[in-house]
């Protein structure tokens, strides 16, 4: 990444007054399920600790949200990602999934656990990059069938990754 751009990128926890960029980028995405403005509103208001925003200048880039799971407080779960087209950060993706994780893990957090299409290759992509980069076993399994949905949706395949240790290297970052 080039440092003008590394200087104008700020990765920090959402704000409520974040929801409405978040939702507009979902909207966007062919990917996500699409869910009510209210929500975005309520995970900023609710797990800001646990989700993370992207801007460039002023511009939201990227989003990656999660929350701990409740019966299970060593395992992050990660509910969604998006991010724009064209920002010029490579590896963003991996960027939030990695700062994402730095901030819960002095929680004691282990363990990221996160459903994802079949036909989403970058959001798998990321997932074993972090799975290889953390030394950790990620195993597959499909959480929910297609039969529960409503429409065309496919299946959601649970991706669990862990117990997640010290990376290897440190990504760059701004």
């Amino acid at each position: 990444m080039t440092d003008h751009l590394s200087t104008q990128l700020v990765i920090r926890s959402p704000a409520v007054e974040d929801a409405y960029r978040i939702w507009t980028l979902v909207q966007q995405s062919e990917n996500l399920d699409k869910n009510s403005l209210y929500s975005y509103l309520l995970w900023c208001r609710d797990f800001s600790s646990t989700s993370i925003v992207a801007y460039l200048s002023d511009r939201l880039i990227g989003f990656l949200t999660g929350y701990i799971k409740q019966d299970d407080p060593a395992t992050l779960v990660l509910w969604q990602m998006a991010a724009t087209d064209r920002h010029g950060i490579p590896g963003l993706g991996s960027l939030l999934f990695n700062r994402l994780f730095e901030r819960v893990a002095t929680r004691h957090v282990e363990f990221l656990e996160g459903t994802v299409n079949p036909s989403n290759r970058p959001i798998i992509m990321i997932y074993r990059k972090f799975a290889t980069l953390h030394r950790a076993e990620l195993t597959r399994s499909t959480l929910f069938d297609s039969e529960y949905f409503d429409d065309d949706h496919e299946p959601e395949v649970l991706y669990r990754i862990g117990p997640v240790r010290k990376a290897r290297h440190r990504e760059e970052s701004p």
